[in-house]
């Protein structure tokens, strides 16, 4: 199974933000990002922490309402009034540090509630379509465990599960692993490379550099609200222009 999106989508970039701008209060925190982002990559933001990438992630599907500007996804304009934004967001995966797991519901139930919810879903189609997606992230033993029987990198595996259930057109990760004891945090990044590999759009804010290099396809350095840099991975890494990147790099590499 693939996570290409079906062929009657339109043309063009997946995602493209126009002169946004975030304010909290007196906090300026995204500062006119223009950004595109095509189907298939998978875009690696990096930068200091309080430099607005998790508000940027979030403002991507709305759960932050852009201050300026405009979003749009496949065509549609998320930021229009008009839009209706809860179907739209059934096509944007997000995944989140906390993995917001149900403790009462099993792994399996976690993610049938919102096919059964959401999607009208049955019973039956809603627990085979979660058991293929816990095979997909490599917990298909796992189906009938609670969250307190999981490891913290099983429970954020589960989440993405739950993400991918809806059939999304992109996923979102928001440092998935920064909550996770090191030796947990392989199995997570090996599930979000395969799903790369499966030709999944992602956009990815993380610290994990050695992932940046090896899957992304495209790295974003941000700072002060504003994107710094932008270039394949590699490249970036071997040479970056703007003096703030260098002195990032310096410290995390």
């Amino acid at each position: 199974m693939t996570a290409v999106p079906a062929a009657d989508v339109p043309l063009g970039p997946l995602i493209r933000l126009e002169g946004l701008h975030k304010w909290f209060g007196d906090n300026h925190v995204l500062r006119g990002i223009d950004l595109e982002v095509q189907r298939g990559s998978v875009v690696v933001v990096i930068g200091p922490s309080g430099s607005g990438k998790s508000t940027l992630l979030r403002c991507m599907n709305l759960l932050e309402e852009p201050t300026e500007g405009r979003v749009f996804f496949e065509g549609v304009e998320l930021t229009d009034v008009r839009t209706d934004l809860n179907r739209v967001r059934r096509r944007i995966g997000i995944v989140f540090q906390a993995f917001n797991l149900f403790p009462h519901m099993t792994a399996k139930q976690n993610i049938t509630i919102a096919l059964r919810k959401v999607l009208k879903m049955e019973r039956e189609e809603a627990e085979r379509r979660a058991l293929d997606e816990l095979r997909r992230v490599g917990l298909e033993g796992k189906a009938d465990s609670y969250p307190g029987r999981l490891s913290g990198g099983q429970q954020q595996r589960v989440a993405i599960a739950r993400a991918l259930a809806l059939r999304p057109h992109l996923m979102l990760f928001d440092e998935v692993t920064s909550a996770l004891d090191p030796e947990l945090v392989k199995e997570v990044l090996d599930a979000m490379r395969a799903l790369a590999e499966q030709g999944m759009t992602m956009v990815v804010v993380t610290h994990e550099m050695a992932f940046a290099r090896e899957v992304g396809t495209r790295l974003l350095f941000m700072d002060n609200g504003r994107i710094l840099e932008d270039a394949p991975p590699r490249e970036l890494f071997a040479a970056p222009r703007d003096e703030r990147t260098k002195s990032f790099l310096a410290h995390v590499l």
